[in-house]
């Protein structure tokens, strides 16, 4: 048994390196390997920098051979707006730019668009392409020219630079492994693509294959967990957790899908201190793709929202938490963290 398990480990593996574009990575799993499509899973801007200091400063770079990419921007609920380029690199070459700045030569629809609902924040999403060829075109069009080369790979730095704090993550990279795999494992975009998938399937089947078990449906997805911490009196500090929940082509969140088709559109969140006791129980919607979500409470410890809809929806799942400090000591001791959630199928 132990041979089979270990061949079919084995086979996977040179299975993926041979894939188009050399995926060197499990499909599935946002491991961080170099990649054809980069998502900038949640970006955050100050409208008015004096009062709001908070930009999201973008930096990737392409491996050997190089990379055209295509970059579009998305508000909250998953529409492209209009805001998009196209940049072509050489090789080992980087390119970087503030969201903040970015922002600032789009039109008075665009911003408009992209901006909270108390005016304060400009909010959304990136995605980022390997394609073949310059594009207006968003991903989930017709005719979009995606490449298949896994030849990018980026980093996301939140900064507040006018009060000394700034905190990073490496963008998500989504490989080109080419449609031989599983069903469950390609079609981000369209379900018929070569890119991997990061929903529910996709992270469930990742897990049985490796355990050299079949992949099967999965119902809802089981839990996010994300580590708060709520220190108010040293630090002064909160904590949010960031949702992305996306079924690429669909407009709107997760509950507002479910709204009208019939599948659960609240969830279970609960709230656990250092010594495992649970501090609050209720529920929760996921009304948009990019759900930012402010944690209350003074104790330190860890949130966990289970019985996600839509596992076998295609519905891409991330999430992280960011922690600002503001100690009383001053700007000089203002401090960021931020902690990639336990996505569990």
């Amino acid at each position: 048994m132990k041979r089979t398990v270990h061949g079919l480990i084995i086979s996977m593996i040179l299975f993926w390196f041979s894939s188009v574009g050399f995926a060197a990575g499990v499909p599935g799993a946002t491991d961080k390997v170099s990649a054809a499509t980069l998502l900038v899973p949640f970006f955050e801007v100050g409208v008015d920098s004096t009062t709001h200091p908070i930009d999201t400063l973008l930096v990737l770079w392409a491996t050997w051979g190089g990379a055209r990419f295509h970059y579009h921007v998305w508000d909250v609920d998953g529409n492209a707006v209009n805001l998009y380029g196209n940049q072509n690199l050489l090789d080992t070459e980087s390119w970087s730019i503030s969201v903040r700045a970015l922002i600032g030569s789009a039109s008075t629809a665009v911003k408009n668009a992209l901006k909270d609902s108390t005016d304060n924040y400009y909010r959304g999403f990136i995605t980022i392409d390997v394609v073949t060829a310059d594009t207006t075109l968003s991903p989930v069009e017709s005719g979009y020219p995606l490449g298949t080369d896994n030849h990018l790979e980026g980093w996301i730095y939140y900064v507040r630079l006018s009060e000394g704090s700034s905190n990073s993550m490496a963008m998500v990279p989504i490989e080109e492994v080419g449609t031989g795999t599983h069903s469950y494992l390609h079609g981000f975009y369209k379900g018929a693509d070569g890119r991997e998938e990061i929903d529910v399937n996709a992270r469930a089947c990742a897990g049985a294959l490796a355990r050299g078990e079949t992949c099967s449906d999965q119902g809802d997805l089981h839990s996010i967990r994300s580590r708060v911490f709520l220190d108010e009196t040293t630090f002064n500090a909160s904590t949010r957790i960031i949702v992305f929940y996306w079924r690429p082509g669909t407009t709107g969140g997760i509950s507002p899908y479910c709204d009208t088709e019939g599948c659960d559109p609240t969830y279970t969140y609960n709230r656990y201190n250092e010594s495992g006791t649970r501090l609050q129980h209720t529920s929760f919607r996921l009304d948009h793709v990019v759900n930012v979500i402010d944690v209350t409470g003074t104790e330190n410890g860890f949130v966990s929202m289970r019985g996600i809809a839509g596992g076998n929806k295609d519905w891409q799942v991330y999430g992280f938490s960011i922690t600002n400090a503001h100690p009383s000591s001053g700007t000089t001791a203002n401090w960021d963290a931020i902690l990639e959630s336990y996505i569990n199928p």
